[in-house]
């Protein structure tokens, strides 16, 4: 009965918290947004919230939650760029932007 009970035991503890969990990007409901813009070094609003440069997203892709989403592009001395993009499960997109100069 001992030898049962330990094996119970060991069994619950392997089977129950011995495994860790499953840690991975994208798994759920995210999707990725590639950016290729001219300037790169135009900054990226996403949902009106700055993200970053634009550069950085064309290597990492901006991760986002599945939906339609604002993408704004604004960098002195050009005139800002607007695009509603929507983003599925999992799915990657690409964004391609060229600023025009301002007048």
């Amino acid at each position: 009965m001992k030898k049962f009970i330990l094996f119970a035991l060991a069994m619950v503890f392997i089977l129950g918290c011995g495994f860790p969990k499953e840690t991975r990007r994208g798994v759920g409901n995210e999707g990725f947004l590639v950016v290729l813009a001219n300037p790169d070094d135009a900054e990226v609003y996403v949902d009106g919230v700055l993200a970053g440069q634009a550069g950085q997203f064309e290597k990492n892709p901006l991760e986002m939650k599945s939906g339609t989403h604002k993408i704004e592009f604004r960098k002195a001395g050009f005139v800002p760029e607007m695009h509603e993009v929507y983003v599925g499960n999992q799915s990657r997109h690409t964004l391609k932007v060229n600023l025009k100069k301002s007048q």
